[in-house]
């Protein structure tokens, strides 16, 4: 586990890829996933990092980056102070059940904490039944907050976790 450098971000990005097409199909819409360009990603990425407003940890396997974790400031205004938020958590699925997910989570929370954080948040769709187990065993909760993604318009549950 690392903090990203700039030549790990396409790697990260070609993980995401292939976890969404993976994990999601059938639940996002096909048309979405096969759209997916990891090289856009990779470059959005590199403009939020080097903005200041996200942080990347990649898990790296004989040189490959084979997922990644972002975390930053939680994004909802009325978060309440000291909240961070995971951003995303992704593994690509060749390495799923490997630990790479827990190595990344726990490198993420402990960069949140590091920041000052005393609780995360994260946003889940709820048709993700294996992510929504997947953060339980970190503690993470459901809140009341519900919100409805730009893909499909499907519904995503706030979960969160005290650090």
């Amino acid at each position: 586990m690392r903090v990203a450098e700039p030549g790990d971000l396409l790697g990260a990005a070609e993980a995401r890829v292939a976890s969404w097409r993976t994990a999601f199909a059938g639940l996002v819409p096909q048309d979405f996933l096969d759209a997916m360009d990891a090289q856009a990603i990779a470059a959005s990425w590199a403009k939020s990092i080097a903005a200041g407003r996200s942080r990347i940890h990649v898990a790296v396997v004989d040189g490959q980056v084979i997922g990644y974790a972002g975390v930053g400031p939680e994004r909802d205004p009325q978060a309440p102070a000291n909240t961070g938020e995971l951003y995303a958590l992704f593994v690509h699925p060749d390495h799923w059940g490997t630990g790479a997910g827990r190595a990344l989570t726990d490198a993420a929370l402990a960069d949140l904490r590091r920041t000052g954080c005393v609780a995360v948040w994260l946003w889940v769709l709820e048709g993700n039944t294996r992510g929504r187990r997947f953060y339980a065993r970190y503690g993470f909760t459901e809140t009341a907050d519900r919100t409805h993604s730009s893909l499909g318009d499907l519904p995503e549950i706030r979960l969160s976790a005290k650090l």
